[in-house]
């Protein structure tokens, strides 16, 4: 619960619950501030304030023409007009000046009319800032949604009315329609949660996470998007998610079909999304897992086998690229029992093997070496 006694009118102003008594009020929002209003008098005259900006903020909907700020300058240079004109050194500033009150009355109401019109850039600026965020897309919905909190310990399991599921870690939220019922099912997130989804290739599951949107079909894969990071990470588990900023989402490439600067991510590998430039970078997994064991090598060991066919067997079992010039490594054999080890370490014995190293550029692992003698072949 948020701590209201201690809220300014600027705080009273940004927060969700207050807007939504303010701009769209129903039974309950009413009644809860009916009632804090009640017990804290003390605040009404911050939230009468406050209710006043927003009304005024919502019926401004452009910045004055150049014409008009010609005018109001002119309105407020004519009431200062007379200040000016007394003739007088001012009074020093502990003493009151002696001059006519309507003056003075007129000035500050001018003075006034110029910080509210600042207040409310300053307003309309964080508020364009936030529409990608948890809250500010939650509050824009036009549908009623429902809404789960992890407040515990441990992980909380939810799940969809049409079979898809989202496993919530500790301090996270999510909130969804009760039914899907349009063309798409839209999900929103703050936290981290890990999402089992179901195959509706007619109705793709969306994600909204801090500025960041990821598209599935059918497919698991994991979203960290703290409220307050300046970074959004989705790891994929399996099949196949698209990812893009939220800004993107009407601007489709026509060559894809996807929203410009998607990213297709696949098993294995993640993509961080950085909240304060848009940027989205890809990468593969710190620990790559197996995806499917091979058929014919299941326990990964290697008889004299030729390099590419060993390149050729991680590809698949893990879900990797790995990039090599095949006509340099064609000589390369390797004879090594490589089991259980991680596709990281399994590479680090295979180029100590051949003489070569790699390194991981976007998603994809580059090897690079300078190729095999026939003496030099094998472990």
């Amino acid at each position: 619960m948020n701590t209201y006694t201690d809220y300014t009118t600027e705080d009273f102003a940004e927060d969700d619950y207050f807007r939504q008594w303010v701009q769209s009020p129903d039974a309950e929002t009413d009644s809860f501030w009916q009632e804090f209003l009640a017990q804290h008098p003390e605040k009404q005259a911050v939230i009468l304030t406050a209710r006043s900006l927003l009304k005024a903020v919502s019926q401004l909907q452009t910045r004055p023409t150049e014409e008009q700020g010609r005018r109001m300058w002119a309105e407020i240079d004519q009431r200062t007009t007379g200040l000016r004109e007394l003739g007088e050194e001012p009074e020093p500033r502990w003493m009151w000046p002696k001059v006519e009150r309507p003056n003075w009355l007129q000035l500050a109401a001018a003075v006034l009319l110029l910080v509210g019109i600042g207040w409310w850039y300053m307003l309309r600026s964080k508020l364009t800032e936030q529409s990608g965020t948890y809250s500010g897309l939650v509050s824009r919905s036009t549908i009623d949604l429902v809404e789960k909190i992890n407040n515990t310990t441990q992980p909380l399991t939810v799940r969809f009315a049409e079979g898809s599921t989202v496993v919530l870690q500790p301090d996270s939220r999510v909130s969804y329609s009760a039914t899907f019922a349009g063309d798409k099912r839209e999900v929103f997130l703050s936290g981290e949660g890990f999402f089992e989804v179901t195959k509706q290739p007619e109705k793709p599951f969306m994600v909204y996470a801090n500025g960041l949107v990821t598209k599935v079909v059918g497919t698991s894969f994991v979203i960290r998007a703290l409220e307050k990071a300046d970074r959004v990470t989705v790891i994929v588990r399996t099949g196949k998610v698209a990812v893009f900023p939220i800004k993107s989402i009407d601007r489709t490439q026509p060559e894809t079909g996807q929203p410009a600067g998607a990213l297709l991510l696949t098993p294995n590998q993640q993509a961080f999304f950085d909240t304060d430039n848009d940027r989205l970078t890809r990468k593969l997994v710190e620990v790559p897992a197996l995806i499917r064991k091979p058929e014919n090598n299941q326990n990964f060991i290697f008889e004299n086998t030729p390099v590419a066919e060993v390149f050729k067997t991680l590809e698949t079992s893990y879900g990797v690229s790995i990039v090599y010039d095949a006509k340099t490594l064609k000589s390369c054999n390797l004879t090594a029992p490589l089991g259980d080890e991680p596709l990281f370490r399994k590479l680090d014995i295979i180029c100590q093997t051949i003489d070569a190293t790699y390194e991981v550029w976007d998603a994809k692992i580059v090897i690079s070496g300078k190729g095999c003698q026939p003496a030099e072949q094998g472990w």
